[in-house]
């Protein structure tokens, strides 16, 4: 009788453990940014293709690596993505999505939020070998507003 008391102890133990472990990063990450942006063309974000149109997104915190889920003007999640670095020293002066056009193909490269100085950047796919390098260029930014929650 005593082993199964003492096996039923470990295991609340193990379960409460789990728990804060899974629980402390998700209030860690309490403080999040919510924003709306519109894409004017198609853009590849992550592996994630956005049709032109408005969204809907949601940063758990500018703290890398940080989780992005994009949702389209109907509510439908389009996009969970994973932060590859962010940083706090933004020198962008107004919210926006940093776009790249690679070729034909335009990529969400980073999102600048200026209301608390981060930029939170994103895995862009490398030119094949033997790709003029010119093919690379910034597009211009997706005009977008975001607040605190």
């Amino acid at each position: 009788m005593k082993n199964i008391l003492s096996s039923f102890a470990r295991s609340k133990v193990f379960v409460l453990a789990l728990v804060a472990v899974f629980a402390l990063p998700m209030l860690a990450h309490a403080d999040g940014y919510k924003g709306k942006f519109t894409l004017t063309t198609e853009t590849h974000w992550g592996s994630a293709v956005l049709a032109p149109g408005d969204y809907d997104f949601m940063l758990d915190s500018a703290s890398a690596p940080t989780r992005v889920v994009v949702r389209s003007a109907n509510g439908d999640v389009v996009a969970i993505l994973v932060s590859m670095w962010s940083s706090e020293t933004s020198t962008v002066k107004s919210n926006s999505l940093q776009l790249e056009t690679r070729g034909n193909d335009t990529f969400v490269s980073a999102v600048y939020l200026t209301d608390t100085g981060t930029e939170v950047h994103f895995a862009v796919p490398t030119l094949r070998t033997g790709t003029i390098a010119k093919e690379t260029a910034k597009a211009p930014a997706a005009t977008m507003a975001a607040s605190v929650r």
